[in-house]
């Protein structure tokens, strides 16, 4: 994965990267949504079994008043029109050749004329009856033509416990539980319920909090699992730094200041792990070389100091001792620096942008490193506008980095104005987003 990162960063992995499919042109075509206002999408990621991202659910923001006339029929099929249109200029099917996509609509919008032309692999439904009256025989008949097509459905365990909605229950291949009470019996009744109205069901834990209340869920056989606790700041004062990590934080201070080829070629040859590493790397078809180095010196001489530092940045999250979730922090923090980084594509020089990529990156290293951010920065020698924008949201890298970290969040109240403070557009945020989270997707499953 370093390799690759190393290579798109400098141009030389063309091959890695093969260019988008397009939605399919059905999709492209069909009418409705396109006319509707983009609105900024958040996403949250979903996390498998095995801690890594296994899809993402998508959804708009809404301001209070739209929250209150959710339960609107014409509320709801407006927001589901606007949120199949975004994603379709988002070109989702990219997304789905390796995610999972949980999209949330009312039934009555699957008869969409969207729908009849969106990819089937990857996608879930994501059955919102709040604003359905009821479910009628043409409605089910239309839920299992789409389901012999090949999309999934999804329904929240609330809903599927009633009897109303058991028509849907059967159709659902995934049933939502929001688990944030952490309350063993409570859930495990609840499972019980919709396990004897329709057995066979992929649960997805919702609004986990913490790691413990992870662990819980795995014992309890959930499928999926999201929320907060992917990046919470668990246990700062337990810092899992290593001698790795902290070689590597020497070695990026003695690049940030110039130190000469000798100097870092001494510091490799003190850690064989590393050394390993660089050889392995500069050897690498990526690197399409002619002939194999051998040697640390000749290796760093190949990678230049901008590149080096590149690679040392990932070596932080990867090259400590292994902890939960670090993966999945990771690929997070790919998403965050990347969307910072293209948003200022149009207003800052290479280097600024750079350094914009660095600080979306370093954002969540008080996470994978389990202390407070402060304490990190200090150990890294950083320009100041980096640690301005992660410590104080200041500078000029802080709306950046301010509306990547939006992408994640629940909050609308500054996403206009930090758009409008940077001149992009909301269209622009979404369809960056969308192509930063493919280009982490490239990298991590690598």
């Amino acid at each position: 994965m370093l390799n690759r990162l190393v290579g798109m960063w400098s141009g030389k992995d063309t091959a890695a990267a093969p260019p988008p499919r397009a939605v399919p042109a059905e999709v492209a075509s069909a009418p409705g949504p396109a006319a509707k206002a983009p609105s900024v999408m958040r996403r949250e990621a979903m996390l498998g079994r095995d801690q890594r991202v296994a899809g993402y659910t998508f959804m708009l923001r809404r301001a209070l008043d739209d929250q209150r006339d959710s339960n609107l029929p014409d509320v709801q099929r407006i927001y589901d029109e606007t949120l199949l249109g975004n994603l379709q200029r988002m070109e989702i099917a990219r997304l789905l050749e390796q995610r999972q996509a949980f999209v949330p609509v009312a039934p009555a919008s699957l008869n969409h004329a969207l729908i009849d032309g969106w990819p089937a692999a990857g996608t879930v439904w994501l059955l919102n009856t709040v604003a359905q009256p009821r479910i009628d025989e043409p409605m089910l008949a239309r839920l299992g033509e789409l389901k012999s097509r090949g999309f999934s459905f999804a329904l929240h365990a609330d809903a599927g416990v009633r009897p109303e909605w058991h028509g849907l229950l059967q159709l659902a291949d995934y049933v939502l539980m929001d688990v944030g009470s952490e309350d063993i019996p409570a859930i495990t009744s609840q499972i019980a319920a919709v396990s004897k109205a329709a057995a066979g069901k992929r649960f997805v834990a919702t609004g986990v909090q913490t790691l413990e209340a992870f662990h819980m869920c795995h014992k309890l056989q959930f499928a999926l699992f999201m929320g907060p606790f992917i990046t919470r700041r668990e246990n700062l004062d337990n810092p899992v730094m290593g001698p790795s990590r902290a070689k590597v934080l020497d070695l990026m201070n003695r690049v940030r200041t110039g130190a000469e080829q000798p100097e870092l070629a001494a510091q490799f040859r003190h850690d064989p792990a590393l050394s390993m590493r660089l050889l392995r790397y500069v050897n690498s078809p990526g690197m399409g070389l002619m002939n194999k180095i051998g040697g640390i010196e000749q290796a760093l001489m190949v990678m230049g100091q901008d590149k080096l530092y590149r690679w040392l940045t990932l070596i932080l999250f990867t090259g400590g001792k292994a902890q939960e979730l670090d993966h999945a922090v990771l690929e997070n923090a790919l998403v965050r620096g990347r969307v910072a980084e293209q948003l200022a594509g149009r207003a800052l020089f290479a280097k600024a942008r750079d350094e914009i990529f660095v600080a979306g990156l370093f954002s969540l290293l008080d996470v994978v490193m389990r202390m407070p951010m402060e304490q990190v920065l200090k150990q890294i020698s950083l320009p100041a506008e980096i640690t301005e924008a992660i410590i104080s949201q200041r500078g000029p890298y802080a709306p950046y980095l301010a509306l990547a970290i939006a992408c994640e969040q629940d909050d609308q109240s500054s996403i206009e104005a930090l758009a409008k403070r940077i001149g992009r557009d909301v269209a622009d945020i979404n369809a960056v987003h969308m192509d930063a989270l493919l280009w982490a997707q490239q990298l991590s499953d690598v």
